[in-house]
C-alpha cells in the first residue's frame, strides 16, 4: 500500500469516526429538547419522536357544587301593626336536580313581634312568610332583620329585611325618644313658632327666649332635633342656637323657618329696632348653625314699612331661591295691614316686586287689624302667584302676581274676605290642592275651621258645608288651630289647641279631615287627637306642623311642636304621630 491510499484510508476513517460523533451529540440535542426522547431515525436518517407522556392526574380535583337553592323577598321593607299581621312572599330559585324542602326563619326582630316558621315544600319554589306583633309590642325604629333559609344537602342562604312595629293613626310614635320630647331651649319661658323638616328627616323648631349674655330682651330661638328624637349635638350649641339683632333689652322674635334646597336655613319674625319699632327680622343659617355671613350684613336683615310696628308671621322659599316673607304693619288711621317683602337670595330687597320689594295692602278701614299668617305658591293660567291668608276677625285671602300688584282674577279685586262672617278669627295656613284648589284653615269663634276656594277665589260647594268647615273640639269651652298641613291622598291636618273641660288650661290639639271637609274618623274619637304634655293643670298647645317622610319604614309620619308648662317655665315640645 503505498503512502497515498494510507492517507485515503485514513482520511476516510477519520471522516466515519468524526460523523459518528455528530450523530451522537445530534442524538443528545434532540433528546434534551424534545423533552420525551426520539425513537430510532427514519429511512431518511432523522430521528422519529416519541409519543408525548400522559398527564399527570392533578392530586386536588375540583368537585363538582352540589345542588341548591337561592332565594328571594317580594320586599325590602315591612311595617307591621301592633297586635296584627303583615306577610312577605318568598320565591325560591332551585338549582336543577335539587328539589329537598327548604326551612325559612328570621332573626334579629323587634321586642314583641314574631316570625311563623315557612316551610316551602320539596319541589315547591314559593311561601309565604308571615310576622305578626303583639298588641302591647313597643313602637319600633326600623329594625334590620335577617331572614334565613336552610336545606337538607344545600348551603344555606340568608336576605336582609327591615321591619318597623307601628301604632294605630293618630297615635303618638313612641320610637320618637318616647314619643313627646319636652327640652329647655332658653332660660325662661320659650315661645315655639315654626316647625320645618330637613331633607335628612332632622326637624327644626323656632320661636323665642330669653338666653341671658348680653340681652335681656327675647332672642331667635333654633332647636335641632335627629330625625328619630334627641337633640342634634352637630348643630349650635348641643342642638340650639340663639340669635340676638341688637343687644340691651331689645327684643327679638322668630315666627317661622323654611329650608332651602341646598340646606340652609332661613327663620324670619321681628326685631326691635328702636326708633322705626318692631321691624321684619331675617336670619339664614348654615346647616351648622352658623350664621350664613354671604346673606344681609353677616346673615342677618331688618326691613322696616315705617315708624310703627312691622311683624313678619310666614316665609316661603321661591324655586329660584327668592325669598316671600308675610306679615303685617302698622300703618297710623288704616290700623294693621297685610304686609309682604321679597327679598334677593342675597337678602337685598327685590326692586322688581312691589315698592322697592315691599308691598303694603289695606283690605279693612278705621283701624282694622290685618296680618299675613300662611303663604303658598299657586299656578294659575301658566303665571305663578303669592297667596297670603291671615285676618283678625276673618278669614282674608289675598293673591299677589309676581310683581307684587293684587291678581285682579280672584275674588274681588285680588282679595277674599268676610268668609265666615264672624267678628273673632283668622287663617293660619293654606295648601294648593291636587285640583290647583286653595284650603284655609284656622279658627272661627274660638273653634278649629276651613274653607276651600276655586283658583277664582270661590267658595267650593263640595267641601263641608257649602265651601266651610266649623270643627268645635269642645263643645263647651275654646279650641283654635294653628298650623295646616296636607298629605298626599288629600288629607288635612289642622294642629292647635284646646282648653279642657271649663279652665283656661290648653292641651295639644291635632284634627285630620277628609279632603271633602268632613271628620276622618279613622284618626281618633271624632277624627281628633287631644295631647296633655303639661302635668296636671298647667298649660301646653301646639303650634306648628311639618309632615316627616322616612324611607325606612315606608311612611309619612307628623310632627307638632309647641311648648308645655314645666315646673316653673315654659318649654319646648316636639312630638311625633302615626299616620
Amino acid at each position: 500500500m503505498n503512502s497515498s491510499t494510507t492517507r485515503c484510508g485514513r482520511s476516510r476513517r477519520a471522516f466515519s469516526l468524526a460523523s459518528l460523533a455528530l450523530a451522537a451529540a445530534l442524538t443528545v440535542t434532540l433528546t434534551a429538547c424534545g423533552g420525551g426522547g426520539s425513537s430510532a431515525p427514519d429511512a431518511n436518517g432523522n430521528p422519529t419522536p416519541l409519543p408525548a407522556p400522559n398527564p399527570s392526574p392533578n392530586p386536588n380535583p375540583t368537585p363538582t357544587p352540589a345542588p341548591g337553592f337561592a332565594f328571594t323577598l317580594d320586599t325590602a321593607r315591612v311595617v307591621v301593626w301592633q297586635g296584627q299581621q303583615a306577610t312577605v312572599q318568598v320565591t325560591v330559585q332551585r338549582d336543577a336536580g335539587f328539589n329537598e324542602a327548604i326551612q325559612l326563619v328570621a332573626e334579629g326582630l323587634p321586642a314583641g313581634a314574631t316570625v311563623a316558621a315557612l316551610s316551602v315544600p320539596a319541589g315547591s319554589s314559593t311561601g309565604t312568610l308571615t310576622l305578626q306583633a303583639a298588641a302591647d309590642a313597643p313602637h319600633s325604629l326600623p329594625t334590620s332583620v335577617t331572614v334565613k333559609a336552610s336545606a337538607t344537602g344545600a348551603a344555606p342562604a340568608t336576605q336582609p329585611l327591615t321591619l318597623t312595629v307601628r301604632g294605630a293613626i293618630g297615635e303618638i310614635d313612641t320610637s320618637f325618644g318616647g314619643g313627646t320630647l319636652v327640652v329647655q331651649g332658653g332660660i325662661t319661658d320659650d315661645y315655639v313658632r315654626g316647625l320645618a323638616v330637613q331633607a335628612d328627616g332632622k326637624a327644626l323648631v323656632v320661636g323665642h327666649a330669653v338666653f341671658g349674655g348680653t340681652t335681656t330682651g327675647t332672642d331667635f330661638m333654633l332647636v335641632r332635633h335627629l330625625r328619630d328624637g334627641g337633640l342634634d349635638p352637630s348643630f349650635g350649641t348641643g342642638g340650639r342656637v340663639s340669635t340676638a339683632f341688637n343687644n340691651g333689652g331689645a327684643s327679638d322674635e322668630a315666627q317661622a323657618v323654611a329650608v332651602q334646597a341646598d340646606g340652609k336655613v332661613v327663620v324670619v319674625g321681628a326685631s326691635d329696632q328702636g326708633a322705626t319699632g318692631f321691624d321684619f327680622a331675617l336670619a339664614r343659617y348654615n346647616p351648622d348653625g352658623s350664621l350664613d355671613t354671604t346673606f344681609g350684613n353677616g346673615g342677618r336683615v331688618t326691613t322696616s314699612f315705617g315708624n310703627s310696628a312691622d311683624r313678619a308671621y310666614a316665609v316661603l322659599i321661591q324655586p329660584d331661591g327668592k325669598i316671600v316673607v308675610g306679615g303685617t304693619s302698622t300703618q297710623g288711621a288704616n290700623g294693621n295691614d297685610f304686609a309682604l317683602a321679597r327679598y334677593n337670595p342675597d337678602g337685598s330687597l327685590d326692586a322688581s316686586f312691589g315698592n322697592g320689594g315691599k308691598v303694603l295692602t289695606a283690605i279693612g278701614t278705621q283701624g282694622a287689624s290685618e296680618a299675613i299668617y300662611g303663604l303658598a305658591l299657586q299656578t294659575v293660567g301658566g303665571a305663578t302667584r303669592i297667596v297670603a291668608v291671615g285676618g283678625e276677625g276673618d278669614f282674608i285671602v289675598a293673591a299677589y302676581r309676581n310683581d307684587g300688584t293684587l291678581d285682579p282674577g280672584f275674588g274681588t279685586a285680588g282679595v277674599v274676605r268676610n268668609v265666615f262672617g264672624s267678628v273673632i278669627g283668622a287663617a293660619r295656613g293654606v295648601v294648593v290642592t291636587a285640583t290647583n284648589q286653595l284650603v284655609v284653615a284656622g279658627q272661627r269663634d274660638h273653634d278649629f275651621a276651613a274653607v276651600r276656594l276655586s283658583a277664582n277665589g270661590a267658595l267650593d260647594a263640595s267641601f263641608g258645608t257649602a265651601g266651610r268647615g266649623v270643627y268645635a273640639l269642645s263643645t263647651t269651652n275654646w279650641d283654635e288651630a294653628t298650623a295646616l298641613v296636607q298629605q298626599a291622598d288629600g288629607k288635612l291636618l289642622l294642629g292647635g289647641w284646646v282648653y279642657t273641660g271649663n279652665s283656661s288650661s290648653a292641651d295639644t290639639a291635632l284634627l285630620r279631615l277628609n279632603a271633602d271637609g268632613s271628620r276622618d274618623v279613622s284618626f281618633g274619637p271624632g277624627g281628633v287627637r287631644i295631647t296633655p304634655v303639661a302635668a296636671g293643670t298647667r298649660t301646653d298647645g301646639g303650634r306648628a306642623l311639618a309632615l316627616q317622610p322616612d324611607d325606612r319604614v315606608p311612611t309619612v309620619r307628623v310632627l307638632q311642636a309647641g311648648e308645655a308648662s314645666g315646673t316653673s317655665d315654659l318649654d319646648v315640645v316636639l312630638m311625633r304621630h302615626w299616620l
